[in-house]
């Protein structure tokens, strides 16, 4: 990865007065943690996220450039997850034997994952638990000496792994009816992600699958009240994250607790959620099927990747250069020819050459900004999570803190802040849509200047790129020029699609493309199309666990259905909509679509 990620690392440590041992033990060694930190030494992506985790930190919130091995690596994680939830055991077995050859056994949290698939294996061929036990913890013994929860109270980290680990553990053991102290073992590793998990957008990943397990034990002791509590911790945690994993088993253990408690009026919300979630996976044309072991190893995604090879590949196209051109004086062509096949990693300093030689100057990866106190970082997720729930006055208050922190001479910062300016602008009426789409692509040209092709999107975009286009987009269409902004849409998807990146990893343009895109097809009249690629939309935030923005496509295709004579269904898409979005805590928008079913139907949403 990169240097700037270990100097975030040592700033983010020193700044929580972690001791380097606690986050370094069992995964790598304090002399080499010191030359991350240091900026000397590179390690894998796992590696670091890893040593982020065990602060509670994030690294979704980076935008980041991986080579093509490493993205291999990191996509066959998710295909792994997958199988092991369709109890596909040739298939599991398969991939296992295939990522081995991606990853260097000799780190131990390669080791550990690879012991932990070992161990999944027994639990998807045969549901053998007690198997399954004795291999994870074999596992989790890779990065951990001795009792965990032993280590946990003398001041050891943990990271995600280790965490999911633990969890699978305690399952095992309640599943071979061995409970004795487990509750009280959940309650302190409960208590500890809710204490130094402090990243919320990481402890989602963890807490509500720990919630979870304590809810199913506490009722089996019937402490149906501490239950249902817990079970309330975890459904918040997802709620605020918009995350879907593992919400299906939180609602069932919710639902259960309320008939325990006889509270109706509670438990018929409860199911209108629980349908709603079976409507998205059906709508998306997925199977729901509840497999917690699975779903240990499965959260929300809401990073960024980007692979070198093909950035190199599609900027040289765009720029008109041939392989010679860019590559004299820096490598041999055959060098080059081998990097944009994804044959080989780019040297990290000739890359660097290359891309300036292209007039990029990317030197540095981030998301949205660039900067390198990870907490400006958190700023910015907290700024975009204001406006799914309209908290205008906050999101103001976070970008000007935002900018007051940021250097301003960098160009990404620039952008970044020049944007939300210009939108700013626009809500007060300082500026026309025209105004606003012009400033806004001189804005765009500063890091994705108009290329000899002729192409206006010819490269993956990078976060705030995109966002810019989302807004060109949207003022086209509210000016009624709808068909120039779809046109940015089809470029948009046409080139993510052309990327052998998965949509699921360009999760956050993923979500606002898929709910605009729908939208201007359906006004375009342009159903089918509107209809395909709402689907995809579902299916995009089924495979990135979100659910928060999965209501705003049913509810677009509400429309679609509406206008192809379909009132049923039309009904249904948004009645369902409604509900995940009202689940999700976003009350203006459900006023909205409230409002909308009364006038089309004449009656309240039931």
């Amino acid at each position: 990865m990169i240097q700037q990620l270990g100097i975030m690392l040592f700033r983010e440590r020193e700044k929580m007065g972690e001791k380097q041992k606690s986050i370094a033990e069992g995964i790598i060694s304090i002399s080499d943690l010191c030359r991350v930190e240091r900026g000397e030494l590179e390690v894998d992506y796992f590696t670091l996220q890893a040593l982020f985790e065990r602060l509670g930190k994030s690294i979704d919130k980076l935008e980041l450039a991986v080579s093509c091995s490493e993205y291999d690596a990191i996509a066959y994680r998710d295909a792994i997850v997958h199988s092991i939830a369709e109890w596909d055991y040739s298939q599991l077995k398969r991939q296992i034997a295939e990522y081995h050859a991606y990853i260097d056994q000799k780190r131990p949290i390669h080791r550990q994952y690879m012991t932990a698939l070992r161990a999944m294996s027994y639990y998807v061929k045969d549901q053998d638990y007690a198997s399954c036990l004795c291999v994870m913890e074999q596992a989790l013994s890779c990065t951990l000496s001795g009792d965990w929860l032993q280590q946990l109270q003398s001041g050891q980290r943990l990271c995600s792994q280790e965490i999911w680990i633990i969890l699978a553990i305690t399952y095992c053991r309640w599943k071979c009816g061995d409970t004795d102290g487990l509750s009280g073992q959940m309650e302190q590793l409960g208590s500890y992600i809710l204490r130094c998990y402090t990243d919320a957008e990481e402890q989602v990943k963890v807490y509500p699958h720990c919630a979870w397990l304590l809810g199913q034990l506490y009722l089996e002791q019937d402490r149906v009240e501490e239950a249902y509590i817990t079970c309330k911790k975890g459904k918040a945690s997802l709620v605020e994250n918009g995350s879907l994993s593992p919400l299906w088993e939180i609602l069932e253990l919710e639902e259960t607790c309320l008939v325990k408690m006889g509270r109706q009026d509670e438990l018929i919300w409860c199911r209108k959620c629980q349908e709603a979630v079976a409507f998205l996976y059906e709508a998306a044309g997925a199977r729901l099927e509840s497999n917690m072991m699975a779903a240990f190893m499965r959260s929300s995604f809401q990073g960024e990747f980007i692979i070198t090879n093909e950035l190199v590949r599609d900027l040289r196209e765009a720029n008109g250069l041939s392989q010679e051109e860019l590559c004299a004086n820096i490598c041999a062509q055959e060098t080059l020819s081998r990097i944009e096949k994804g044959k080989r990693s780019p040297n990290k300093k000739k890359l660097y050459q290359m891309l300036k030689r292209m007039g990029m100057e990317r030197e540095n990866y981030y998301g949205f900004i660039q900067a390198d106190d990870y907490e400006l970082y958190e700023k910015v997720r907290q700024f975009n999570r204001c406006f799914p729930k309209r908290r205008m006055a906050e999101a103001e208050k976070l970008c000007d803190e935002i900018e007051g922190a940021l250097d301003m001479t960098r160009t990404i910062n620039q952008q970044f802040i020049g944007a939300e300016r210009i939108v700013r602008q626009q809500k007060r009426g300082e500026l026309s849509r025209e105004q606003a789409n012009r400033q806004l692509w001189e804005l765009l040209c500063m890091t994705m200047p108009p290329s000899r092709s002729g192409a206006p999107v010819y490269r993956v975009p990078f976060r705030t790129e995109y966002v810019i286009w989302n807004r060109i987009a949207v003022n086209l269409r509210n000016e009624g020029n709808v068909e120039d902004a779809i046109a940015i849409f089809e470029n948009l998807i046409g080139r993510y699609r052309k990327s052998k990146v998965s949509m699921r990893y360009h999760a956050v343009p993923g979500m606002t493309l898929y709910i605009n895109y729908t939208g201007f097809l359906e006004v375009y009249n342009a159903l089918e199309k509107a209809e395909e690629i709402g689907r995809e939309g579902l299916q995009h935030c089924l495979e990135c666990c979100r659910g928060d923005f999965a209501g705003d496509i049913l509810a677009n295709m509400s429309l679609v259905y509406g206008k192809q004579g379909l009132p049923d269904v039309e009904e249904m898409y948004l009645r369902y909509g409604y509900n995940l979005i009202s689940m999700y805590g976003r009350k203006d928008i459900t006023r909205i679509l409230q409002k909308a079913y009364q006038d089309k139907f004449h009656r309240d949403i039931d």
